[in-house]
């Protein structure tokens, strides 16, 4: 009921600022598809809340860590999918665009979603209140609705690691794997989209170049997403082909640009990768999503 919609006639977003400022919502208008798992709001405000299958709809952020974990800097257990799904956040809209503000302990994260066309800018901003040093991970979670004939272009990348691979009901080794043909234990092609029988699931991580880009191409258009490889490092990427979970299997994809090549900031800071705001400082990053028409979408 709360629920904020920017439309410029081409594009359609749909947000709830009640819920974490999660997008349910982002169709494009001239071929009616909305390229984002749909579904119902499912979650917790709770500390302690897990993000499973139900929860797995739409678009959140993922802020200060993707996983539940401890860290020393911060004064509370960072909790699973981040700190503001299923939370309410501040909101001010305005006709072709909202900005969201929320708070993740002594840090203030700042989203403003911008429509322009068939263009949606995104720019994030992160503001550290505290006396010392706060360390962060960020990764956008947009999950995407595949359709057969969708096919995945990575520019620039022809190897990512593993964080997670599961084929035919088996957990496999977390070897790298070649794009886009793995080379490796019969596994598919990761640039296809492929039926839920594929039983196939894989987080992975790649760094990225300094003009970093991913996009989804098919009959209905193409979803594009290009950011600043030097300020945003990685690309997260999840593909999931009815290989999780094994008791509901589902469909969906995610094209993530990512500070660290993991979900857990506690690993990223361990591993030195984890990004670091120092006290009364700003970071500031910008995310574009292109979303072509059919006509447009073999000339991006």
């Amino acid at each position: 009921m709360n629920a904020i919609v920017l439309d410029n006639n081409i594009l359609r977003l749909r947000l709830d600022p009640d819920f974490g400022g999660r997008v349910s919502e982002l169709t494009d208008l001239r071929t009616g598809r909305n390229w984002l798992v749909g579904g119902p709001s499912v979650g917790s405000p709770a500390q302690e809340a897990t993000f499973g299958v139900e929860q797995a709809r739409g678009w959140d952020e993922c802020f200060p860590s993707a996983a539940p974990c401890l860290v020393e800097a911060w004064p509370m257990p960072l909790r699973d999918h981040g700190e503001f799904w299923g939370r309410p956040v501040a909101v001010v809209a305005a006709p072709d665009s909202v900005t969201l503000t929320a708070q993740a302990g002594p840090v203030r994260f700042q989203r403003v979603l911008a429509l322009d066309g068939d263009r949606l800018t995104l720019t994030y901003r992160v503001f550290n209140e505290d006396t010392a040093a706060m360390p962060y991970l960020w990764g956008q979670h947009l999950l995407i609705a595949p359709e057969e004939g969708d096919r995945l272009e990575l520019p620039g990348l022809d190897s990512l690691d593993a964080a997670f691979l599961s084929h035919g009901g088996c957990v496999l080794t977390t070897d790298p794997v070649a794009f886009p043909d793995p080379k490796r234990d019969d596994l598919p092609l990761l640039d296809r989209i492929h039926p839920l029988t594929a039983n196939f699931a894989a987080k992975l991580f790649a760094p990225v170049p300094a003009e970093a880009a991913a996009r989804v191409v098919g009959r209905s258009g193409s979803f594009n997403v290009s950011w600043n490889g030097e300020k945003v490092g990685y690309l997260g990427l999840w593909l999931d082909y009815g290989g999780w979970p094994a008791e509901s299997p589902v469909s969906q994809i995610s094209l993530a640009p990512s500070t660290a090549p993991m979900e857990s900031l506690a690993d990223a800071v361990a591993s030195g990768k984890a990004n670091c705001v120092q006290p009364g400082a700003a970071h500031e990053w910008t995310v574009i999503i292109r979303i072509a028409a059919e006509k447009d979408s073999l000339h991006d």
